[in-house]
């Protein structure tokens, strides 16, 4: 009955789209069922929270203190359509909502997320709250530095490996004078568990490697305890989002490495690559190169740029680098102008 709904409202959020230019819908059959004079108050504050983000207006009155939106990117830009709000405790609702890409946007249409957010009962009337925060008490808890980790069904704790982790945080944030903030460290069997525990339902973009990881703002999901690489992101991410991810991917690969190989192994395989390749790297088109084990070509370039800024300035000339907005600005900082990408590149390894 549930897929049945569900099905239901798929239907009617691609008709929606078609028939109206509303980005928030609401499905027809939401209440019908229950008379719960609080459906129609959630929904208007989660209709006003999305409006805002349209207007680029103030957010944060919609969210209790402390919280912040881990699934911003998901329902930025494409149509929602909220299909359910149903009661989880008398202070805390649940509101399912499917993000679709219509074809002015993608051709063809696309299915971005079906994920839930919550609501809660406050003295300053209903505010939103990240799902993971109405259920973490479910999963085991440990608090280390600045990481807080949740274990999920089925992981062994490794104090090792969870001390490894939380260390290495605090010492990047106190390296590179950073604002201390908390990081969520999600752990589970697949990142598909993971992402169920932050009310991520559905997501094309899935994997069950023992290596995958993926961050939200400053949550990581992880099937490791030691994922260094996500850890540089989940710091970094919320203090420069306006830095190009091709830089962000690079000081993680650096740190953290990638695939479960350290940043000295995937460089060599990428000097190899180089020498047997004639690439033109004064183009952008390299940035789509995989090398073996998964490893983006792109990524340890960006790495071995971070390499030398940290040899030419240290952690200073990192952070200047995340003042760059777009790919050219970053060599632009570097004084590398566009014919000499190639030389430039190539002198890194």
């Amino acid at each position: 009955m549930k897929f049945f709904k569900l099905t239901i409202s798929i239907i009617y959020l691609l008709f929606s789209f078609h028939a109206n230019a509303q980005r928030l819908t609401f499905s027809s059959e939401l209440g019908y069922f229950n008379n719960d004079e609080n459906l129609s108050t959630i929904g208007q504050v989660w209709r006003e929270y999305i409006n805002a983000i349209d207007t680029n207006s103030d957010t944060s009155q919609f969210w209790i203190e402390g919280n912040c939106d881990i699934h911003n990117r998901l329902h930025k830009d494409g149509m929602l359509n909220t299909y359910n709000i149903r009661k989880l405790t008398n202070e805390i609702y649940e509101i399912n909502t499917i993000a679709y890409y219509p074809d002015s946007v993608i051709k063809g249409g696309l299915i971005n997320a079906i994920y839930k957010i919550c609501a809660m009962r406050t003295d300053r009337g209903w505010r939103l709250m990240n799902y993971f925060d109405a259920i973490k008490n479910r999963y085991t808890q440990y608090h280390k530095g600045c990481v807080e980790f949740y274990i999920g069904s089925g992981i062994t704790m490794d104090m090792m490996a969870v001390k490894k982790s939380a260390k290495f945080a605090d010492t990047f944030i106190r390296n590179y004078n950073l604002t201390n903030n908390k990081i969520v460290y999600i752990v589970g069997m697949s990142i598909d568990d993971c992402a169920n525990m932050i009310g991520l339902t559905y997501t094309p973009i899935r994997s069950h490697k023992s290596y995958a990881g993926r961050t939200l703002n400053n949550v990581i999901l992880s099937t490791r305890l030691d994922h260094i690489h996500e850890i540089v992101h989940a710091i970094l991410l919320p203090l420069y989002p306006n830095a190009p991810l091709f830089l962000h991917e690079g000081i993680a690969t650096y740190y953290g490495g990638a695939t479960k190989q350290d940043y000295k192994a995937i460089k060599h395989i990428a000097k190899d690559f180089i020498v047997q390749h004639n690439i033109d790297f004064n183009s952008n088109e390299y940035l789509d190169i995989s090398l073996k084990e998964d490893v983006q070509l792109s990524n340890v370039i960006a790495a071995a740029i971070i390499e030398y800024a940290l040899q030419r300035g240290g952690e200073s000339e990192v952070k200047r680098l995340l003042g760059a907005t777009n790919y050219d600005q970053v060599f632009e900082l570097l004084n590398v102008a566009n014919n000499q990408r190639t030389e430039f590149i190539r002198s890194l390894f």
